[in-house]
């Protein structure tokens, strides 16, 4: 029988009666990329948590300091990267219901949710890190929505929380798929608290002996904390340096026009968008388009509309021939429909974004109401 992947045990509280509910991800040598099994022990873990009234909170970490979580393990989804695409979606559909599923919950969590972000966190390690309460990284953090680079688009509720991204910035990390430091991250808003490594043991500590009187109580108690505890950031990371300009020469423009502006940005910065190069044209589109949808949506509508992007990406193939470029076949070549963004067809386009038609209810949507979570 091989060893559970989430490994969840409990500690007793300081100052209160009850326990912390620990969580710890222990896949390291796939850097804890989220097969089904972590998934469904992560959900069992949230449960745990909600049904106890014993446990207080709940936090959440990696056994290796190289990754809290570098992602969705999208070899599985996308059947090894199988050419033309997927004709049966089940296992695929099933398996990001239940991703999206336990980033949902994690945000709508009754208990605080704290996060210890070491490493890389990416992907679907972001969507579970953006549904902490207490988002923590230290100087090894680094963050990103990758997913354009392998013929997809940001998920796991990437289009809900990167339109909360200040600047309108979030289109660029989107469409792009770059990676940020962790000062960045901060500054960004998709994390809250940047802290030496060494100093884990203290914040876990200072966790235990917070009084639980309510949610709300403990998480303005840990805030005071580690608003005394932390210093200014270190210097200032290229984004939150270039942020605002940034910011104002995409305001108002559309994917295509925010495509061509950041090429224009990565030739003056180019530190901005390492790798732009690497993503599918047609994804990066498609991701602009469903980021400025989802702007005044709720988490539940963005993941909803994420998860049929995916069946229509798997169906199409280009997300199945971005995996078994960079992750099967490794040849760092993948053949995307479109070569570059001016040849991307706007109905191509238009049909990515097309809602799924499920002869039965929708997958995300049974799993998210059976758990008197919200699913339009």
């Amino acid at each position: 029988m091989s060893e559970p992947t989430i490994r969840f045990h409990t500690v007793p509280l300081i100052n209160a009666e009850g326990v912390l509910g620990v969580a710890v991800m222990d896949r390291p040598k796939a850097l804890n990329a989220l097969d089904h099994t972590m998934i469904r022990g992560l959900l069992q873990a949230v449960e745990t948590v909600e049904s106890d009234a014993a446990i207080k909170a709940l936090w959440i970490e990696s056994s290796a300091e190289k990754a809290f979580c570098a992602g969705g393990d999208v070899r599985d989804v996308t059947n090894n990267g199988q050419a033309g695409g997927l004709d049966d979606l089940s296992n695929s559909a099933d398996y990001l219901a239940d991703e999206y599923l336990l980033d949902v919950w994690l945000r709508y969590c009754s208990k605080p949710v704290f996060a210890w972000g070491d490493g890389y966190i990416m992907g679907g390690g972001m969507g579970v890190f953006q549904g902490a309460d207490v988002r923590c990284v230290t100087e090894y953090s680094s963050l990103s929505m990758p997913e354009v680079r392998i013929g997809f688009v940001p998920d796991c509720g990437g289009s809900w929380f990167l339109n909360r991204v200040p600047n309108g910035l979030g289109i660029c990390l989107a469409m792009s798929g770059v990676t940020v430091g962790a000062a960045d991250g901060c500054w960004l808003n998709l994390a809250d608290w940047l802290l030496p490594r060494a100093e884990k043991s203290q914040l876990f500590e200072a966790v235990l002996g917070l009084t639980y009187t309510s949610r709300e109580a403990a998480l303005s108690e840990i805030g005071a904390i580690l608003h005394t505890a932390t210093s200014e950031l270190p210097r200032q990371g290229p984004w939150e340096e270039n942020g605002a300009r940034l910011g104002n020469s995409i305001r108002h423009q559309s994917p295509l026009a925010t495509w061509h502006t950041m090429q224009k940005w990565y030739h003056e910065i180019p530190e901005l968008f390492v790798g732009l190069e690497q993503a599918s044209p047609g994804a990066a589109l498609v991701a602009g388009y469903q980021h400025q949808r989802a702007k005044y949506q709720n988490l539940a509508q963005a993941v909803l509309q994420e998860h049929d992007l995916g069946m229509r990406l798997l169906s199409d193939g280009e997300w199945c021939e971005g995996v078994r470029a960079l992750l099967i076949d490794k040849d760092k070549n993948p053949q995307w429909r479109f070569k570059t963004v001016e040849e991307v067809a706007p109905d191509w386009i238009q049909a990515m974004l097309a809602p799924m038609k499920w002869t039965t209810t929708h997958p995300l949507v049974a799993k998210l109401s059976a758990e008197g979570l919200p699913h339009y």
